[in-house]
């Protein structure tokens, strides 16, 4: 999503085949249907990455490890609960937020800074793009393992920057077969 103020961010990138526990030829989980219409080495710029909840098939180690690396500037927000899995997994610039918590972003492309990460008003008025990130109410099971259900939040976000407002419900798509 790029809003009119110049904002790029992707909400629970997935560019793999298959969604599970397992990476490279041994990869489990569900095969995607459609391959994804570009991958992450195709995208210039990415300032954050919006996560609704810990699923394979949202949350992908292989994506966001990419997305780390060839953008180290670009900022991770995920729901309460995650910021461990993230530190983990080598990404340090995450904000964990819970229920109708919301931040702040502030960036000045032109410096090639990291973005800025404030509380809801306390950013600075000279930043080029600013933007505020809503943590909103979605329930449902969150789980990567059997053994950690119901251990993380599920969210939905809302994100509102230069005027344009986009609400992200963070639900899994199911895809039935075609019954004759």
């Amino acid at each position: 999503m790029e809003f009119p103020s110049g904002l790029r961010v992707l909400f629970d990138p997935v560019f793999e085949a298959r969604c599970g526990p397992c990476c490279g030829p041994y990869q489990l989980g569900p095969k995607r249907y459609t391959e994804p219409a570009c991958q992450v080495k195709d995208i210039p710029v990415i300032d954050a990455v919006i996560i609704s909840h810990n699923h394979y098939d949202h949350l992908s180690y292989p994506t966001v490890s990419e997305i780390a690396k060839r953008h180290p500037n670009c900022h991770f927000f995920a729901p309460l609960g995650n910021k461990s899995w993230f530190h983990s997994s080598g990404i340090l610039n995450v904000t964990e937020l819970d229920w109708w918590d919301e931040r702040d972003i502030e960036m000045s492309p032109k410096e090639g800074k990291a973005p800025q990460i404030e509380k809801v008003g306390e950013a600075s008025p000279a930043a080029e793009i600013k933007a505020t990130i809503s943590c909103l109410p979605c329930q449902h099971v969150t789980a990567r393992s059997p053994f950690d259900k119901y251990k993380t939040l599920w969210a939905s976000w809302a994100i509102e920057s230069s005027g344009s407002k986009v609400y992200f419900a963070g639900y899994d798509m199911i895809r039935f077969p075609t019954l004759p």
